[in-house]
């Protein structure tokens, strides 16, 4: 029987050779592409020991490592294969960005105090956000926690978790009416741009810390989202 983990990232991600073959890319070119910030890392890495044994008394122990990407890399090497700029594709990453929350209905649940009283976004405090935000990102961290690991859904999931939180400071003792369909509404924002994450993680993820938790404490677990057969 496979671990419920392992069937997780293997439904859910590429492994680095499907990619290559997939993308009809070289390894080197793909690991280019990663080094020049064009593509994702890895969001999970598998490393597995494999021994085997005969009934000649002898043993060989192989050490396996298998590599998983978000499925959203393989249009990032379709974009980014062919003289990509590096410089830019990050400009543009950060201009999407920045577009998204300022169009958000709820923007002002991002990123903290990145808004001042005037309503303007302070320039130094952003960039610094976007430059994190940037890094989360070569580092294969949105395509553990976005479901499709894109501006749009790095926007969306930071405002549905501070929205979270809010709540989660607000509430009263026993939910309202008013409250009680607020939290509904919430969730389906947070569903809409944040993955399950594997089951080894779930507690500790955002959806476990915040929204699972709430969820059940006042007794809604039919809204705790399920993993699909795994």
């Amino acid at each position: 029987m496979i671990d419920i983990n392992l069937n997780y990232i293997k439904d859910n991600y590429i492994e680095f050779e499907e990619v290559i073959k997939t993308a009809n890319i070289s390894l080197d070119k793909l690991n280019q592409l990663i080094e020049s910030k064009l593509v994702p890392e890895p969001s999970y890495i598998i490393n597995s020991e494999i021994n085997i044994s005969s009934s000649l008394n002898d043993n060989h122990r192989i050490i396996v490592e298998e590599k998983y990407f978000h499925p959203s890399v393989l249009e990032l090497i379709k974009k980014n294969a062919d003289n990509a700029n590096p410089e830019k594709f990050k400009l543009e990453f950060k201009e999407n960005l920045l577009s998204n929350l300022k169009n958000h209905p709820h923007k002002a649940f991002a990123y903290g105090n990145v808004f001042g009283d005037n309503g303007n976004i302070d320039n130094e405090k952003i960039e610094k956000v976007l430059e994190e935000e940037w890094n989360h990102y070569c580092n294969g961290v949105y395509g553990i926690c976005t479901l499709n690991n894109n501006e749009n859904a790095i926007i969306d999931k930071e405002i549905a978790i501070k929205r979270i939180l809010s709540f989660i400071e607000k509430k009263s003792t026993s939910l309202t009416d008013d409250e009680k369909i607020e939290l509904q509404k919430i969730n389906v924002e947070f569903n809409k741009s944040t993955s399950s994450f594997a089951p080894y993680q779930r507690e500790s993820s955002s959806r476990g810390k915040y929204l699972d938790k709430l969820l059940r404490e006042f007794s809604l677990d039919n809204l705790v989202k399920e993993y699909e057969e795994i």
